[in-house]
């Protein structure tokens, strides 16, 4: 079996597991190793320590040589019948399989709730994106058909109003881009944390399990709300003149 000095903290799961606990059975780093020693609950709880810690996976009540069938919501550690008598008696605990199912199914809800959602507001993005294109496409084609009518005269007037458009269009669009691609960090985010759901359907070890799950609900109920910016609307009226007036032949053109 792989030493434990290569594996990770079950706790923070960020930092190197030096530390086993004898009763959890459970890798702590340095740090996670002072909080737990720190609760009242653990505090008496005993660590082996080094490079050669070779953990197995605990699957009957070593006081009682019987197998777990039940799990402590108050200790968070699964228990025997007797244990239930002796020292959980007046805890709340529930069958292991039904405790692990319904984390599980929590979990998995979450994630397709978050999935469902960072994809909702990427769709949005991009249909905002196309309609703001379009009226942005719509009021360039006013502008040069003016433009053409006005000939060599009002060329110049024409191709400044055009890069108004486009200087507008290309903030505005960098604002959707930038909100396209954190809604899709977000949702790479969430792609993640469903690998780490699914790999940890292989942990044979309940209170590992239990605990890794818990960390992954913690992670999706920490989800942002992003917000969509609404797009400003871009118009242009247009104004005939005479042709001594060149200033006086265009609309106005406003953002906003």
């Amino acid at each position: 079996m792989t030493q434990a000095a290569s594996k990770t903290c079950e706790i923070c799961v960020s930092s190197p597991g030096h530390n086993y606990c004898e009763q959890c059975e459970q890798l702590f780093c340095d740090g996670c190793k002072i909080s737990h020693l720190r609760t009242k609950m653990s505090k008496d709880h005993t660590f082996l320590s080094g490079p050669n810690i070779n953990p197995g996976v605990k699957q009957y009540c070593k006081e009682h040589d019987e197998t777990f069938i039940y799990y402590c919501m108050e200790c968070n550690s699964p228990i025997c019948k007797i244990c239930v008598i002796k020292k959980h008696k007046s805890h709340d605990f529930a069958e292991i399989k039904e405790t692990t199912d319904g984390i599980k199914a929590e979990v998995k809800k979450g994630m397709d709730m978050k999935m469902e959602h960072l994809q909702s507001k990427i769709a949005d993005i991009e249909q905002s994106s196309n309609k703001y294109q379009t009226d942005v496409n719509g009021i360039i084609h006013a502008i040069r058909e003016e433009g053409r009518h006005l000939k060599e005269l009002i060329d110049k007037k024409v191709e400044s109003l055009v890069k108004s458009v486009k200087e507008e269009e290309t903030k505005n669009l960098q604002i959707l881009q930038s909100n396209k691609n954190e809604i899709k960090a977000a949702l790479n985010k969430a792609k993640e944390q469903q690998k780490f759901y699914q790999d940890s359907q292989g942990i044979k070890d309940t209170t590992k399990l239990v605990q890794k799950l818990k960390q992954i609900k913690s992670q999706i109920d920490k989800r942002e709300e992003i917000h969509i910016p609404i797009m400003p609307s871009v118009k242009y009226v247009r104004q005939k003149v005479a042709e001594h007036e060149i200033e006086k032949l265009f609309g106005e053109l406003t953002f906003g």
